[in-house]
């Protein structure tokens, strides 16, 4: 008769897999999960897995604790992966990664307030682009509003005022702009604080499909809002040509492609997840600002985000990258969805300048 299996080893055992079965999980949570459509079946889904793969660990677990080999290689070669995952995610993500902000304003948080769900924060940056030719460009970007009643109307006056006072030449707004339907009829009251000298453009988010898009757009549009639901226009700006296009896959229907930028024009593209980036990077756009992410809305102080919704997981969460010569600028947004409240992750808005190629960086007023 052999001996029973000692405590510690069934704990370690039971540790080992249960680490293990937590990695597996948040791989399939940022990748597949998050992306599923929002309702019961979502929420099913998220519980369900997440008590199978608990579940299952611990009875692997404590079946394999007498083991040696199960107990401790099979988990270890599981943790192995993930690390190795882990190390190319963080080489992939410093080699894009791109010039900071010049300026910030309220940026920074503070481990005694771990809620930051209306803690504004405010990034400047200035993008030298060698294609353009004209004045400085400035262009305000705000994403994720994400209307459903949980944040006051005050909250919201305060950042669009935020954006007016920066007299931006471009006001974009990156998609999920209600997490909500019936506060699509908010919109106008929110948009229409704030506008751009040469345009206000805005495109919609999953989060706008998954609810309806159609009234969402209607809102968008009766407030004066250019809705660039793919399809682009072409501005003019002392006489220097600037392209800008709306992207709004994978949640839009229809076979749209945008275009390749031209020669000697500047290309901007509004598209609400990064994922999005290495296609239109092969076309040539200079600039791609994208939201989705909520800079995981949850963090980790000095770690980063503990979930991003990305089919490459971590490696873009917030701020400005460069892949393959695009620009891309992810914010974190201005609202909050599921869970209602962010952690150690303030919402912002970006003010990116474009400069003539070649200009240097200087710090002005924003």
């Amino acid at each position: 008769m052999s001996e029973p299996t000692p405590w510690p080893a069934i704990a370690a055992s039971l540790l080992l897999w249960l680490t293990a079965g937590v990695c597996i999980y948040l791989f399939l949570l940022n990748r597949y999960l998050l992306l599923l459509t929002d309702g019961l079946k979502k929420t099913l889904v998220l519980r369900g897995s997440m008590f199978a793969i608990g579940i299952a660990a611990l009875l692997i677990g404590w079946w394999a604790a007498g083991k040696t080999g199960l107990a401790f290689a099979a988990p270890l070669g599981v943790l192995t992966v993930f690390a190795i995952g882990e190390a190319r995610r963080i080489i992939l993500r410093r080699r894009c990664i791109g010039a900071p902000p010049v300026e910030t304003e309220n940026a920074g948080i503070r481990l005694r307030a771990p809620i930051t769900t209306m803690d504004l924060a405010v990034y400047r940056y200035e993008l030298a682009a060698p294609q353009w030719r004209g004045r400085r460009l400035r262009v305000a970007h705000v994403s994720d509003l994400h209307l459903n009643g949980d944040l006051p109307a005050a909250y919201y006056e305060r950042v669009m005022a935020r954006v007016a006072r920066a007299e931006p030449d471009l006001l974009i707004f990156t998609g999920d702009l209600v997490t909500k339907v019936k506060y699509a009829v908010d919109l106008p009251q929110i948009l229409t604080l704030a506008s751009g000298k040469l345009a206000t453009l805005a495109i919609l988010g999953n989060h706008d499909y998954w609810v309806g898009p159609q009234p969402v757009a209607a809102a968008v549009e009766s407030s004066g809002v250019t809705l660039l639901t793919d399809r682009c226009i072409r501005l003019s700006v002392d006489g220097h040509a600037l392209l800008v296009c709306g992207y709004e896959k994978p949640w839009s229907r229809g076979t749209w492609q945008p275009p390749q930028v031209a020669p000697g024009e500047l290309g901007l593209m509004l598209t609400h997840t990064p994922d999005n980036v290495y296609r239109l990077s092969r076309l040539g756009y200079t600039a791609v600002f994208a939201g989705h992410y909520h800079a995981g809305q949850v963090r980790l102080p000095w770690l980063g985000p503990i979930i991003t919704p990305s089919r490459y997981g971590r490696r873009f969460d917030h701020g400005h990258f460069v892949v393959d010569g695009t620009h891309l600028f992810i914010t974190a947004g201005v609202g909050s969805a599921v869970p209602p409240r962010r952690i150690y992750c303030q919402p912002d808005i970006f003010f990116v300048d474009i400069v003539p190629g070649g200009a240097e960086a200087r710090a002005g007023d924003a």
